[in-house]
């Protein structure tokens, strides 16, 4: 399974993320949703990403970031781990979780972890999206150290560019697009799977024309 897409799918999920303008735009300026994260929930390529923030004077988040935004994004994998809390079926697998740390990869230094769900039980796959291909290294490293956690660790497709975002996955294959079906993989409960879906389906967006 690849992550390749018809010109028909790039253009329904770039008209997905311009419907849902207010939405994409206060998940990065007011959450610190990074843009390696909206880029894979809506499915569309950075460069187009950051031109389409550039279109609507959407301000870039600083390589210098404040104090409040550098501690939010540390902090990341907290809020990781309440929304993985509320959907797996066995919440006891984050006590096993690995926070990963990618601050080396940062040039500017800034601190950003996020948090590694190993799999068990009905949870036989997970992945994680970082920012770059530096970000991705930190991560398999930091993985591959615990094999029996975390296996067959792998990038889902590498990309040309070595600041494209990468996703690393572990575990059983999942599928692209097929969001219910890699959130059953992914080990959450029925609710789980629901809220999952709708979180990361840019086509649940009823004013979205297919």
């Amino acid at each position: 399974m690849t992550n390749h897409r018809t010109k028909r799918e790039v253009s329904a999920n770039r008209a997905a993320v311009i419907a849902q303008k207010a939405a994409v735009v206060r998940r990065y300026t007011d959450e610190g949703t990074s843009m390696a994260a909206l880029c894979r929930d809506y499915g569309v390529g950075i460069g187009w990403l950051r031109g389409q923030f550039d279109a609507w004077d959407v301000p870039r988040r600083p390589r210098g970031q404040t104090a409040h935004a550098a501690v939010r994004e540390t902090s990341a994998d907290e809020g990781e781990r309440a929304a993985l809390a509320r959907r797996l079926a066995e919440p006891g697998l984050l006590e096993q979780s690995v926070v990963l740390d990618c601050s080396s990869a940062r040039g500017s230094g800034g601190g950003v972890t996020r948090l590694a769900v190993p799999v068990g039980g009905v949870r036989v796959a997970g992945e994680v999206t970082v920012g770059n291909w530096g970000e991705a290294l930190i991560v398999i490293l930091q993985l591959e150290a615990h094999p029996e956690r975390y296996p067959k660790v792998r990038q889902r497709k590498p990309l040309g560019s070595p600041w494209e975002p990468r996703t690393i996955c572990w575990g059983a294959p999942t599928p692209v697009d097929d969001w219910p079906i890699r959130g059953r993989m992914f080990g959450y409960h029925e609710a789980g799977v629901i809220e999952y879906t709708a979180a990361h389906t840019p086509s649940s967006a009823p004013t979205v024309q297919r």
